[in-house]
């Protein structure tokens, strides 16, 4: 059976704090199981009956920035709903990767996730258009991007597709190419290498277009296909080179933000139409700070990553031009016209270049 975190931490301003501690977690279970709902400042009282589970999934540890949203949304929940509406979080992959709990949210399995842009993609191909290579300066413009009409206007898509609610925007960082035969100063540096990547087509079709060989893995699993060999490298943020320890499983890293990596918080329909039509608006509600505090959580990890990896031995390195890079990116955005639509990637082209 999975673990469920049902702690509650008393964070400041109420987006963010100090991590859950499994002595907490007792604590909060044993006042729950005791009738007693625990609130932003401890337990408040009984409920009038049984609170709704709302069960909230991450392929992350409960410490990274990715499962911020999670435990922001937790503390948001419980305490605007009284303890009506209850969050559990299964980190660390306890349900499996970012693919199956979609699907998980899609069947009504699952109540929440926060999914990267790729698996949307693979039935809402528009989202790629988030996902565009060596186009975005970084986080924050494909964020506003994401949060402005073109976004807004794939979230019905998006809902209908995955049975879902699209509560915010988020991310995961930039990413960038690691591997553990040799440095990738140039695009021929890339030529050969079998590289981890994501579901997303565009993804796939970016390691195509600099030489290298895709092999498509869910994140929990580059650990192991590193280690033994199914793939030399991935793309990827310092953030879950560290989670996932692949630091231990590779040499050398280059720093291309070759792209933001964008990602969504959502919630199954099926849970929301299980609550009362006040408490659907605050679970609604809870979504953008929740989305706000992964992303600032992210952007500040960034900042002492670099230096950590370095410290375990990885050799890090910058693209000698980036240009060269980019200038292979045209025959990916040409094939991805057909999926996404030429005026989209005209409008994210134009949008980037302000």
């Amino acid at each position: 059976m999975s673990k469920q975190i049902k702690c509650r931490t008393k964070t400041e301003g109420g987006l963010s704090g100090r991590p859950f501690s499994r002595r907490k977690a007792l604590k909060g279970g044993l006042a729950l199981g005791a009738g007693l709902t625990v609130g932003t400042f401890g337990i408040i009282g009984r409920t009038s009956a049984a609170p709704v589970t709302l069960r909230f999934g991450s392929d992350s540890p409960l410490g990274a920035p990715h499962t911020k949203s999670a435990l922001v949304m937790k503390e948001l929940v419980e305490s605007r709903t009284s303890g009506r509406v209850q969050v559990a979080i299964f980190p660390d992959g306890q349900l499996g990767g970012n693919g199956p709990m979609t699907n998980s949210v899609k069947t009504g399995s699952l109540d929440a996730v926060v999914v990267d842009v790729g698996h949307i993609s693979v039935a809402v191909p528009e989202a790629d258009v988030f996902n565009l290579p060596f186009l975005y300066k970084g986080t924050e413009q494909v964020l506003q991007f994401a949060n402005g009409p073109v976004g807004d206007g794939m979230k019905p898509r998006i809902n209908e597709a995955f049975g879902c609610e699209v509560l915010g925007w988020a991310s995961d960082g930039s990413a960038n190419m690691f591997d553990g035969k040799h440095p990738i100063r140039t695009p021929a540096d890339m030529v050969g290498l079998k590289i981890g990547v994501g579901s997303s087509k565009i993804l796939r079709d970016t390691i195509l277009a600099l030489g290298g060989i895709p092999t498509v893995l869910e994140i929990t699993a580059m650990y192991t296909s590193m280690q033994s060999g199914l793939i030399d490298g991935a793309q990827m943020n310092l953030t879950d080179m560290i989670g996932l320890k692949l630091y231990q499983v590779t040499r050398y890293l280059t720093i291309t933000n070759h792209y933001s990596m964008p990602t969504m918080l959502i919630v199954s329909k099926k849970f929301l139409d299980k609550l009362t039509p006040e408490d659907q608006a605050i679970v609604r509600e809870a979504g953008r700070p929740a989305v706000d505090a992964q992303v600032e959580g992210i952007l500040k990890s960034e900042k002492t990553e670099l230096a950590f990896l370095q410290e375990k031995g990885i050799q890090v390195f910058q693209t000698e031009n980036r240009k060269a890079f980019s200038d292979k990116m045209e025959v990916v955005y040409k094939d991805a016209a057909d999926r996404i639509g030429a005026h989209l990637i005209a409008q994210a082209r134009t949008f980037a270049a302000t």
